[in-house]
Formats: C-alpha cells, structure tokens, sequence
C-alpha cells in the first residue's frame, strides 16, 4: 500500500534534507511532483533553528507550494519518527492542487501533510510563505547533528504543550 505525502519544508529537492527521501533504505518514495494546498495555510520559519512550520490554522497565510510523493509503509513510518509524529507535528489529512492559478484545472489531491497544531500563538505572528527555501530571510536551517539542544528540550519555543526546560 502506498501513502501520498507533501512535504513543504526542508524534505523538497534541493534542501537540506532531501537526501532523505532518497534513502531507499528507509523505504520506497516515489516523486509524483509540485502541489499546492487548496486552502491556505501559515508557512513560517521559527525556533533558534530555523525549521519550517505548516501551522494548523486553515484559512490563513497562503497556498503553500511543497512535493507530492508515494511512500509505503516503512517510509512513512520512517517519516513519522523524523518529524516525531504525533508528539511535535501531527501527520493530518491535507487537500492539494496542481495548479493554484487556474480554477478550472482544480483536481482535488487527497494526501498527508506534517502540521504543528499545539503551536505558540506568537508563531502566527511571523512572516509567512507561500514556498519554503533555505535561507529564507537570510535564516539558515540548522540541521539536528548540529543542533546545540537535543529536541524535545527546545520545543516549548514553539509548541503549547512543553514547558521551558532549560
């Protein structure tokens, strides 16, 4: 069985993680291409390391552009550690477009995309994006090996349910 995924952040082509959606290790990935979700979502870049964020709040920001892909089970499964699913973002059902600009050519895509939905209401605050690129605002992603505090400690920065704990 095989699972649609659109990811928005630092998994699409050509940042800083797409190596791992490359990884056939970790299971199978199949690209199907550029999408659009049809309602419009608050795209941010937040925390002291500057990680993407589809917040769920509908209705608000833009209609952000991301990747479609196919993953069975182990890909997913392995998608879901990487953004801990469910404890930080939260695997929701999302509906995309291919083309955000043409109405007549809306076929709706029904897929899964990664949401921080307990989030800080500050984060609303931010600047938001219709399409995510490292060093967006001159804000560069910092990649987990390089992180100075392991998660979940930093979470409270953006995240309701943590409390600060350093």
């Amino acid at each position: 069985m095989l699972f649609l995924i659109f990811v928005y952040g630092t998994l699409k082509s050509g940042e800083p993680n797409y190596h791992l959606m490359q990884n056939e290790t970790s299971g199978v990935c199949i690209p199907r291409g550029i999408a659009y979700t049809k309602e419009k979502y608050p795209l941010v870049v937040a925390s002291r390391y500057n990680i993407p964020y589809l917040l769920d709040k509908p209705g608000t920001g833009h209609n952000v552009q991301g990747e479609l892909y196919k993953v069975d089970a182990a890909q997913l499964a392995f998608l879901d550690r990487l953004e801990s699913h469910p404890k930080l973002y939260v695997r929701k059902d999302v509906v995309l477009t291919r083309n955000k600009d043409d109405p007549s050519s809306r076929e709706d895509i029904a897929a899964q995309a990664y949401f921080l939905v307990n989030f800080r209401p500050h984060l609303l605050d931010l600047p938001m994006y219709d399409s995510y690129k490292d060093m967006i605002d001159g804000k560069k992603y910092i990649k987990p090996k390089d992180r100075d505090v392991p998660a979940p400690l930093w979470w409270y920065e953006i995240h309701t349910g943590y409390e600060e704990e350093i």
